[in-house]
């Protein structure tokens, strides 16, 4: 094998060598005949300079079964990230109320702990809590959303049993917008991106504001679900909501196939915190800021060299939680958490090994911290707590027959050691240190067959580690459990794609079936009256089947739609719960969207249906199936004017809720002004 890769690489070597031979015997050649004349003609230099095109979810992962989602092509006027994730097959986000609220994804029926975000490629869950709020992350700087149902990318981190989501955000140079946007509840957004190439260096800036008074009516049981005498209609209280998002992005190509990329984005959220509908909590208030630094070393493949990159990572996050009156029914807290993590990923690929082979291999550390503080909670504050990470990954991928079959194998380790430190009776200070060790192993295959057919099939294997909430609670309601163990679960699924494209005309079809069986799940089980406490005491069993549909045709027309059904069964320990439905996980979920821009007009409307679902593990208190519905309307008045677009969400004003006690917006109405002036953008808007 060795003796073969040597003689790879000298043939790889000397072909060049033969070329530049060639080219410079050309050269003296016509040299010689230019001399021969009177006149030299000097042309002047020719450069192209483009965008290099971004690797897409199905290249990344070709075996597995993704959905790449563009954001800003709804046609909205308001788009949020929980509208573009549900778009994807098996995508089930659950909200807490209206915008900037709490709000969590599920993917193919796993818990929302179990699906990995990721933002650039850089992690957002971490040890501080494994649990990702979509309302936390810069959705006004994401320009598109990689969701991988099943099988992920291992290079991205820990392999995460329920799939995982990238956003990627803005990077175009060529950008030069604006947008504000005025809607229902007191509802601003104003947003702008600029973008300038010089060279071989470009850099693009982005800002952001958003912001809702969130005061909307809704339906109030007052607390007695199987009363219905005392219902009324309430006012949301206390629910004021403004984030400001900045990114920075600056990149240079020092040299021919290297890259180097720094990228600065800072995201700060306050809002108030309700509470449940029927209790409210009228001062409780929310602080959030999150910032992510990120550089990037990148050179191209050549010769017998591999692909590098080398990537590190810094990211601070500070919380703070005020109930000085305790509200919220958890005792009175005033919170002030730090969080700190540390990361370095180095990545190497060989695209073309022995012409059928390919291999992948990173290496990365990452270190991560959490400093607690509540003046309030009449605790002393506990050391700081840590967690280091090393992991390793290797991926290699045949391809006997060419680009018709692709088979897949990839595998991850990672080592964890925690060194947590809490504060127990007394104000004695308890040292928990523990060492744990990931393992993440996936197989895949693709098969193009005639006529635009693909067939696909994974299984995957993966871990998460209990967050540090789980493991030392925050000594006021919620109680530790150094001792848990890691969930785990096995997953697999098959199915099938068929792309046909004809003239102006373009449609894929796509199916596939799921199983998955997680264990050890970690749930907080009431300890006291006051008090809960993390447990590993459930295992469910997921199957089921998901559609998706996208249809292109001449005239600016296209429509999309995914359908998903599928059967989750509680199979824990806890004989109340065993065999009922998981909570939050409807069997039947379907979604469609039709568009229509032509010129200077548009026109869209979506369609979400919800099947019914229960609230509740003991399957008591049930949810009805819903359908909701929104349109929208958009015009450029003036040539090379801007775009404005009005839209109505819950155009039926369906009075919902995700979470027991915690409504959702009725109608609304927004109106949006938005100018593009790049080049490709300016064309995206009129429509050509």
């Amino acid at each position: 094998m060795i003796v073969l890769a040597l003689f790879s690489a000298f043939v790889v070597a000397s072909a060049p060598a033969d070329s530049a031979g060639r080219a410079s015997d050309a050269a003296r050649h016509a040299a010689g005949n230019a001399g021969a004349r009177d006149t030299i003609l000097r042309l002047p230099e020719i450069r192209v300079d483009r965008e290099r095109p971004r690797m897409d979810a199905r290249r990344r992962m070709p075996t597995a079964f993704v959905s790449d989602l563009a954001t800003g092509a709804s046609g909205r006027a308001l788009e949020t990230l929980s509208d573009v994730l549900s778009q994807a097959a098996s995508a089930r986000v659950v909200q807490y109320g209206g915008l900037g609220a709490f709000s969590t994804v599920s993917l193919r029926g796993a818990p929302s702990g179990e699906v990995a975000v990721y933002l650039d490629g850089s992690p957002v869950n971490s040890a501080a809590g494994s649990v990702v709020n979509l309302s936390d992350l810069p959705s006004t700087a994401v320009e598109r959303i990689e969701v991988y149902r099943g099988s992920s990318p291992l290079g991205f981190g820990a392999g995460a049993p329920g799939g995982a989501i990238n956003l990627v955000t803005l990077a175009s140079p060529e950008r030069l917008d604006a947008r504000v946007t005025r809607g229902s509840f007191d509802t601003w957004e104003g947003r702008a991106t600029a973008g300038a190439r010089r060279g071989r260096v470009a850099g693009l800036l982005h800002a952001s504001y958003q912001g809702s008074a969130g005061n909307y009516s809704f339906h109030d049981d007052n607390g007695t679900p199987f009363n219905l005498a005392d219902d009324s209609t309430s006012l949301r209280v206390n629910n004021r909501f403004d984030a400001l998002t900045g990114l920075a992005t600056l990149s240079a190509e020092p040299a021919r196939g290297v890259k180097l990329t720094a990228r600065e984005n800072v995201f700060r959220e306050a809002h108030g915190v309700p509470g449940l509908g029927a209790t409210p909590a009228r001062h409780a208030q929310w602080r959030f800021l999150r910032s992510i630094s990120e550089i990037e070393a990148a050179s191209e493949a050549r010769r017998a060299l591999p692909f590098a990159r080398l990537t590190g990572a810094l990211s601070r996050v500070r919380s703070r939680a005020l109930d000085r009156t305790g509200e919220l029914g958890l005792g009175r807290h005033d919170t002030d958490d730090g969080f700190a993590g540390e990361a370095l990923t180095l990545g190497l690929g060989w695209p073309r090994l022995l012409r059928v082979f390919s291999l992948e291999s990173s290496g990365a550390l990452r270190e991560e911290r959490a400093t607690l503080h509540d003046a309030l909670d009449g605790y002393p504050d506990p050391p700081q707590s840590v967690r280091s990470t090393r992991g390793a990954m290797v991926a290699l991928r045949a391809r006997p027959f060419g680009d018709r079959l692709v088979m897949h194998a990839a595998r991850r380790w990672d080592h964890l050691a925690d060194r947590l430190r809490t504060v127990g009776v007394a104000g004695i200070v308890k040292r928990s240190d523990a060492t744990r060790t990931l393992n993440a192993p996936q197989l895949g295959a693709w098969l193009s067959g005639p006529i635009g057919l693909e067939l696909k099939a994974n299984w995957a294997r993966a871990q998460r580690a209990p967050d540090f909430l789980e493991l030392f609670g925050n000594e006021g309601s919620v109680l530790g459990n150094a001792a848990l163990k890691p969930e785990h679960g096995e997953n697999w699924d098959a199915g099938a794609r068929w792309s046909r494209a004809r003239g102006a005309f373009s449609g894929a079809i796509e199916w596939a079936h799921f199983q998955s069986r997680p264990e050890d799940l970690i749930l907080f089980v009431r300890n006291s009256q006051s008090s809960v406490r993390a447990q590993n005491v459930s295992r469910a069993d997921i199957r089921g089947e998901e559609f998706s549909l996208e249809l292109r045709s001449p005239g600016g027309l296209t429509a999309g739609g995914a359908l998903t059904l599928q059967r989750a069964r509680d199979r824990g320990i806890v004989p109340a719960w065993y065999g009922k439905r998981l909570p939050q996980r409807p069997e039947r979920v379907a979604g469609a969207q039709l568009q229509w821009r032509r010129a200077r007009f548009g026109a869209a409307t979506n369609v979400q249906y919800i099947g019914d679902n229960f609230l509740d593990a003991y399957n008591r208190q049930r949810v009805t199936s819903r359908t909701l519905i929104g349109a929208s309307l958009s015009a450029v008045p003036w040539a090379f004017g801007p775009r404005l677009t009005l839209e109505s969400k819950n155009l039926g004003n369906r009075r919902a809720t995700d979470v027991a006690g915690f409504p959702l917006p009725g109608r609304s109405v927004f109106v949006s002004c938005e100018a593009r002036l790049g080049p490709a953008d300016h064309a995206r808007t009129q429509g050509e």
